[in-house]
Parts: C-alpha cells; structure tokens; sequence
C-alpha cells in the first residue's frame, strides 16, 4: 500500500511539472503593408492599414505533449479588417493611384507543428519543428472586383525558449514554403498561377505563469510575405493579365492565455 501510495504521489508530481495538453485562445490584432510592383520595380497597388484595430480576429491553439521533450501542435489564426487601397482596377491600364478606396480582407491560417525542445541551459531550452499548413487571403477591392490568394506550404522553425519563473519568453524563426499558390479574380474566369508565395515570419512571445494550470500569454510577430509574379490569363475581352510580383510586411499583436492539464 505505501508502495502504491508513493507512485500515485511521483505520478502527480510529474503530472503537475509537464502537463500533457495546452489550450491557448488569444485575441489578434493585425498591421498590414502590402505593395505589388511591375518587373521594372514600379509601384502597381498597395493595401495599407492604419492601426492594429483595423484588422482583427483571433488565434486558437491545441498543443500535445508526447513526452518532455517532443509536441505536437494544431494552429487556426482568423483575421478580418478594412485597409486603405491605392492602385488601379484589374486590366485597367491605368496609373498607381487612379483607384483609392477602402478595401475588405480576410485571412485564415492553419497549420499542424511536429515540434522538439532540447534543453541547454537549466533555463534555456532550444525548439525546433517542422510542419505543414494552408492560408488563404480574400482581398474585397470594391462591390465588383475581389481576389482571392490561397496556398499550401511546408514550414520549418527554430528559436530558443528561457524561462525565470514565472516568465517565460521566447525568440522563435519560421520558413514557409508555398506550394501550388494560385489567385482568382472576380471579373476574371482564368485562375493565375503564382510564381511563388513564401513567408518569413519571426516571434517574440511572452508568457507569465499563475500556476500550474492557467497562464497569460502577450505575443509580438513580424511577417515577410513574398509572392512572385503570375502567369498570363486572358480576359473575358481578351487582354492579357497578370498578377504581379508583392511583398507584404504584416505585424501582429497577440493578447491571450493558456490552458494547461
């Protein structure tokens, strides 16, 4: 009996020390800058917003402990909000600025993380982690004109974790690669094929532990998003279109807590 005793005793110990599952829900909100230019590098259209209120959403979160060292995880981030467009209608042949106007977006990722944690220091642990996901960004320009950007890709990340406790803050680099990247047009009945659409993001979350079970979680984010020009698609009235070549710089503010047992 005082054997029995002694594990059920370990066995909360380390229960209490590594839970085996976290839930975190946070609120987002997004900063976006994003510019197309031509093959001569002249400015095309650009989507702008003014604060992180202008697009917002949430971020939900599920993560698996298999053991101390090993985790998987399953990311869902939704984000909706205005920006301020400046460029021209699609196939309009006219200058950067002939169109200004408020514009509609919307943007939903998700991602499934097959991650390791190998500690360092006795309050240091490096991660790293592989992955694949599915982001899609719906870009409402007026009542007649809409594009739609969606893409697979396979991602990669790396940072390290330290941790005084109750404090936790981490520094964390992810690669994504897109595969299959395409963008539809409302007013356009051919799918363009992008060249590429790849994402470099960096994060810098803080953590602050009230026990065992329930922690609070502020997160910072900076985004590369880069997508590389399009193949010809002909028009209804058959002039030739292309989407050109971007690049996004987006920044998120993440306010939320986690869920530990």
């Amino acid at each position: 009996m005082r054997h029995i005793i002694t594990l059920l005793v370990l066995w909360t110990t380390l229960v209490q020390a590594q839970p085996i599952m976290e839930y975190e829900l946070s609120l987002v909100g997004m900063n976006m800058d994003y510019k197309e230019h031509n093959e001569n590098g002249v400015l095309l259209d650009s989507e702008k917003s003014q604060n992180m209120s202008d697009i917002m959403g949430a971020e939900m979160a599920y993560r698996y402990f298999v053991d101390r060292s090993t985790l998987i995880q399953l990311q869902y981030l939704g984000v909706d909000g205005t920006t301020e467009y400046v460029g021209a209608y699609l196939g309009s042949n006219q200058p950067y600025g002939s169109v200004v106007g408020i514009s509609n977006n919307k943007i939903r990722d998700i991602a499934l993380y097959y991650d390791k944690k190998k500690m360092s220091t006795s309050h240091m642990v490096l991660m790293s982690g592989i992955g694949a996901g599915y982001r899609y960004w719906y870009r409402e320009l007026s009542a007649t004109q809409a594009e739609f950007y969606r893409w697979y890709s396979l991602r990669a990340h790396i940072g390290f974790e330290y941790n005084i406790n109750p404090i936790t803050i981490a520094l964390l680099a992810e690669y994504q690669y897109g595969l299959f990247p395409t963008m539809t047009a409302s007013d356009v009945s051919g799918k363009f094929k992008l060249g590429a659409a790849d994402i470099m993001k960096f994060s810098l979350p803080i953590e602050y532990s009230l026990n065992n079970s329930f922690s609070l979680k502020f997160s910072y984010v900076y985004e590369i998003q880069k997508i590389k020009r399009s193949n010809t698609v002909y028009g209804s009235d058959g002039v030739p279109l292309v989407e050109p070549d971007s690049r996004a710089n987006n920044q998120y503010l993440k306010i939320g807590f986690v869920f530990k047992y």
